[in-house]
C-alpha cells in the first residue's frame, strides 16, 4: 500500500489557465468516453482548439474486438500549457472541453455517437518542487438507491396528484411539467438540467396565466407614435404566467427582493443559453445557482396547480448525485509518458459498500501504486459542482486505512 497524506490544498484561484507567461507548465487531462472507436494515429499532434495549441490521444479501453463491441469505452488524453501556477483543479474542466470540442467536430464528420466525457484525472509537472509531478483524480460515488423510503403517505399523496392530473383541463400540462422535473433531477449537468426545468416551468405557463387572470403567453404594452403621438396598444409573446407566479404576484419593481433575482437570474441563463450569448467556460455558477430556483419554482407550479398545497414549502431542497471525491497528491517525474500510454497515476478498484461498526455502510475503495516513486496522496471531496470548483473547494472527508 503506497502512503498516504492529506491532499495538499493550494490556495486562492491563481493563475490564468493560458500560457502567456514564461513560466508556462504542461498539463495533462485524462478522461473516459462510453464510446469505443478505432483511430489511427492515436496520437494527433499540431492540435488547436479554443485557440489553445494541445495534443490528444484516443484510444480504445479494449484491446479486444468482442470485448469493445460489448463494453465499448475510450480513454481520451490531453496536453497542453498554461500558466505554473494555475488552479489544479480548474484546468480538469478546461481539459475536458477542449477534448468535448474535438469531439463534437469528429461527430461533424463522422457521424459518431459520443456521449458526455466523464472526468478521470489532471496532472502537471514544472510548476511545484523541481522533480515532481502534482495529480488530482476524480472519482464520483454513485447515487444508485434512494435511502428515503416510499411509504403508504407518499404513495397517497402521489396517487392524489395523478387523479388530478386526469381531471383538470390542464393536466395534460401538469404532467409535461413533471416530466421535464423528473428528468432535471437526474442530470448531473446543471446547464442541461436548467434547461429541461425551464422547459418545464414554460409548460406551466396556461394554467398558471388563467389562475392569475392574465391571458396565458401575452402581454400588451402601451406605446404611442412618435410622429403623430397616436397611443396604441400591442401584444407581446412573453410567460406572463410564469413571471407572475415567480415574482410572488407582483409586479417586477415591488416584489420581494429574492423572487426579483430569482426572475432576473433565470431569465437572463436562459437568454444567454438559448441564444449563445455568453460561452459556457464564463458561467461559473450561475447554471447550479439558477437550476436551484428554476426547480423550486416548477415543483411549487405544479403541485399547487395539482391542489396539493401541502408539498410546497419555502425551504426547498434538491439531490444532485453523489459527492465527488478527489485523490490528490505528488509522485517524483520529471517529465510524463507517451500520451497514448498516459494513465490514472494510482489505479483504483470502483467504489464499494461494505458494513462499518458505527456509521452501517460505508464506500471502500482500494488504491494499487505500480511503483511510482516517492509517492504522497490523500483523499478528500469536493464542496462546490466541479463546473465551479476550485483547490479552496477540497473539504476534508474522514477516512480510514485498512
Amino acid at each position: 500500500m503506497s502512503q498516504k497524506k492529506h491532499a495538499r490544498k493550494k490556495s486562492g484561484r491563481v493563475g490564468r489557465l493560458d500560457a502567456s507567461s514564461a513560466s508556462a507548465c504542461t498539463y495533462r487531462v485524462l478522461g473516459h468516453q462510453p464510446l469505443s472507436v478505432k483511430i489511427a494515429p492515436q496520437i494527433l499532434e499540431g492540435m488547436s482548439i479554443q485557440k489553445t495549441a494541445c495534443r490528444i490521444s484516443i484510444r480504445s479501453a479494449q484491446a479486444d474486438t468482442t470485448e469493445q463491441l460489448q463494453s465499448g469505452g475510450s480513454i481520451l488524453a490531453v496536453e497542453f500549457e498554461a500558466e505554473a501556477k494555475a488552479d489544479l483543479i480548474e484546468a480538469a474542466p478546461r481539459g475536458i472541453s477542449l477534448l468535448e470540442d474535438f469531439l463534437s467536430a469528429i461527430a461533424l464528420v463522422n457521424g459518431s455517437t459520443f456521449q458526455p466525457t466523464e472526468l478521470l484525472q489532471v496532472a502537471r509537472v514544472g510548476a511545484g518542487v523541481a522533480g515532481e509531478c502534482e495529480f488530482v483524480m476524480f472519482r464520483r460515488l454513485p447515487l444508485r438507491h434512494w435511502t428515503k423510503p416510499i411509504t403508504a403517505d407518499t404513495i397517497g399523496a402521489a396517487k392524489n396528484l395523478l387523479a388530478h392530473w386526469d381531471g383538470l383541463e390542464s393536466g395534460h400540462r401538469l404532467r409535461r411539467a413533471a416530466l421535464q422535473y423528473r428528468e432535471a433531477i437526474g442530470n448531473p449537468d446543471d446547464a442541461a438540467a436548467f434547461q429541461e426545468a425551464y422547459i418545464g416551468l414554460e409548460s406551466m405557463e396556461p394554467p398558471l396565466a388563467q389562475a392569475a387572470g392574465l391571458l396565458p403567453g401575452t402581454e400588451e404594452v402601451r406605446g404611442s407614435c412618435e410622429s403623430c403621438g397616436h397611443e396604441f396598444v400591442r401584444k407581446k409573446t412573453t410567460l406572463v404566467g410564469v413571471r407572475n407566479f415567480v415574482l410572488g404576484g407582483d409586479a417586477a419593481d415591488s416584489a420581494e427582493e429574492g423572487r426579483k433575482a430569482d426572475w432576473k437570474l433565470i431569465n437572463a441563463l436562459r437568454n444567454d443559453l438559448m441564444h449563445g450569448l455568453t460561452d459556457t467556460d464564463e458561467l461559473r455558477d450561475r447554471p447550479h445557482r439558477a437550476l436551484l430556483a428554476v426547480m423550486h419554482h416548477l415543483h411549487a407550479s405544479i403541485c399547487l396547480a395539482s391542489h396539493a398545497d401541502g408539498l410546497v414549502s419555502g425551504k426547498y431542497l434538491l439531490a444532485r448525485g453523489g459527492p465527488m471525491y478527489i485523490i490528490a497528491g505528488t509522485y517524483t517525474a520529471t517529465s510524463f509518458p507517451p500520451l497514448d500510454q498516459w494513465r490514472s497515476v494510482v489505479e483504483t478498484t470502483e467504489f464499494a459498500w461494505v458494513p462499518h461498526e458505527q456509521f452501517g455502510f460505508v464506500p471502500q475503495m482500494v488504491f494499487n501504486n505500480e511503483g511510482l516513486k516517492d509517492l504522497h496522496l490523500g483523499v478528500a471531496a469536493l464542496s462546490q459542482p466541479l463546473s465551479f470548483a476550485t483547490m479552496d473547494s477540497i473539504r476534508h472527508v474522514r477516512i480510514e486505512r485498512d
